[in-house]
Parts: structure tokens; C-alpha cells; sequence
């Protein structure tokens, strides 16, 4: 995967999450906090590196600039969906220190403790769906990790009992279109927004909310 997702940023250079959200579900469904996923799988790829996939922790924040780093200007635009020059300490430290109950994210690590991948999903219960973001290490693209990531988030997804989980990608970003098709995602276009298709992966009927007495 050479490219990645990000939704549209808003004012905070920390908050991208999409301007844009799925409109509110009446029969929401009920978001408990379910069994923890494993905490690190460790897997080869084809190049023989051994990484591990693991959740993402306040010590990576410098590790996760390093990472930013090493992304291309392209690769930048296409997530962020403007350019930056460098990823801040702030909002490393924004990134890598996370509410459970609202935000699942994880990296994938080399041996050296080195992230070449990345990626996370903002729940929403009011629309009862979660929004994602994944990005790959250049260096360490088409060999399977996004896919690996993406599983992953979709299985948590699940697991949380969403209906929905969702990206906005650039129109032009054709890799990465391809890439969700491959997944089995859908597309559909965003209401005044012409550069941005959302991707989304139905994930099954919602439960209602039991009333209480």
C-alpha cells in the first residue's frame, strides 16, 4: 500500500478527524468496552523483517515523528490533505496518549522499535460508526501491513457491536480507492465535496438501546 487515509483536518493540527460525519442512528447500538484484541502479534514479511503489531503507547511519541518523518510529501497530502513539514511534539504526544472508551490505535514496530505503520479508529456512538486512518513506511509498502492493520481495526470495529466503519479518501488517491475495493469497502460521494470519496465497510445490523424503567 504506498498511500493512506486520513479524514479532512479541521482548525486543530492535531484533530484531523472529517468535517463530514454519517448522520445520527436512532437505534444506536450498545458500545461496551469488549475483550481486549491480542496485545502484540508478531509476524514476518516477505523482505525478512520480523515486526510486531502491538497498541500504540505515550512513549512512541518520538518514534512517531521519526515515522512522519520518513513519509513522503505525497504521502503527507494524501493523509492530511494538505502539506506538512513535520509532525509537532504536541501532537505526537496528542497522538500517542489516547482515550479507550473513544480512540483504538496501533503501530507496527521493527526490531529496533522503529514504527513503519500506523493506524486508528475515532468511534462515534452518536452515529454508531467509527472513523479510521491508516499510513505504511514507504520503505515498507506492498508487503501486507496495511492490510494487516486494516483487519484489525475492523475486528475492533465489530467487536465494539458499530454499524459502520468509515474514511474519507482524495479522489485522486486511486491506490488507496483500490486498495478499500479490494477490502470490500463501498464508496459513495461526500454532499459539496467533489475531491473526497468516503469509503465505508457495513459491518451488520444494530441493536437498539434497552430502556430503562
Amino acid at each position: 500500500m504506498r498511500t493512506s487515509v486520513r479524514p479532512r483536518r479541521t482548525t486543530s493540527s492535531t484533530n484531523y478527524r472529517s468535517a463530514t460525519r454519517p448522520p445520527p442512528r436512532r437505534d444506536r447500538a450498545v458500545v461496551d468496552a469488549p475483550p481486549a484484541a491480542e496485545p502484540i502479534e508478531s509476524f514476518r514479511i516477505a523482505d525478512g523483517h520480523t515486526l510486531s503489531l502491538r497498541p500504540i503507547q505515550p512513549e512512541d511519541a518520538d518514534a512517531l515523528r521519526r515515522a512522519f518523518s520518513r513519509l513522503t510529501p505525497e504521502q503527507v497530502r494524501l493523509r492530511l490533505f494538505h502539506r506538512v513539514n513535520e509532525l509537532s511534539r504536541e501532537a505526537a504526544e496528542q497522538l500517542t496518549t489516547i482515550d479507550p472508551a473513544t480512540t483504538i490505535a496501533y503501530v507496527v514496530v521493527d526490531a529496533d522499535g522503529e514504527i513503519r505503520a500506523e493506524a486508528r479508529i475515532h468511534i462515534d456512538p452518536v452515529t454508531d460508526s467509527a472513523e479510521f486512518a491508516v499510513a505504511v513506511d514507504p520503505s515498507f509498502t506492498n508487503q501486507g501491513i496495511g492490510r494487516r492493520l486494516m483487519e484489525r481495526l475492523v475486528e475492533d470495529t465489530r467487536r465494539r457491536g458499530l454499524y459502520e466503519l468509515w474514511g474519507d479518501v482524495m479522489a485522486e488517491n486511486h491506490t488507496m480507492l483500490d486498495f478499500m475495493k479490494r477490502l470490500g469497502a463501498e464508496r459513495r460521494a461526500i454532499p459539496d465535496e467533489p475531491g473526497l470519496t468516503r469509503v465505508h465497510f457495513r459491518l451488520g445490523k444494530t441493536r437498539s438501546t434497552p430502556r430503562t424503567a
